[in-house]
């Protein structure tokens, strides 16, 4: 049974994709950077492999969720008429948000390495390093011990 009024479910899906996923995990993260890349992060390139492993994952697990939802004859934006759970959503109930944090994290996390780190470093030097030894970047932790940074 398919969603009668508005756009067919095929192009809700490529409208979805195109205003949705495609500007958040491709046009702010390029207007940012220009893809402009630095040098890696302490000339350590796995977190660029990870990057695109992560990209890697993602993006065909978000095209095909969309896609999978078109093959049902369902759009991908509410109000959604009836539950698919075979496809991609037998094996998790948000595979497009899923691809979509991998890809958008992996553009944070070339941001963070490529830019934003560099850019702190340049102008805050030794502190700056200090903090990073001891501080993780992504996953929080309880601090080791209190030090004030001058």
């Amino acid at each position: 049974m398919s969603e009668r009024r508005g756009l067919s479910p095929t192009a809700a899906g490529i409208a979805f994709f195109v205003c949705v996923p495609l500007v958040m995990a491709g046009v702010i993260p390029w207007w940012m950077t220009r893809w402009q890349f630095q040098p890696p992060l302490l000339d350590i390139d796995a977190g660029r492999w990870l990057g695109a492993i992560m990209i890697a994952i993602g993006l065909p697990l978000l095209i095909s969720a969309i896609a999978w939802l078109a093959h049902e004859g369902v759009k991908p934006y509410p109000p959604i008429k009836r539950l698919i759970t075979n496809g991609p959503f037998a094996y998790t109930r948000n595979p497009m948000y899923l691809g979509v944090v991998l890809s958008w994290f992996t553009a944070f996390y070339i941001f963070e390495i490529t830019i934003d780190d560099p850019f702190i470093r340049k102008h805050i030097g030794q502190p700056y390093d200090d903090y990073m030894k001891n501080v993780p970047c992504w996953i929080p932790r309880r601090p080791r011990r209190a030090k004030t940074v001058k």
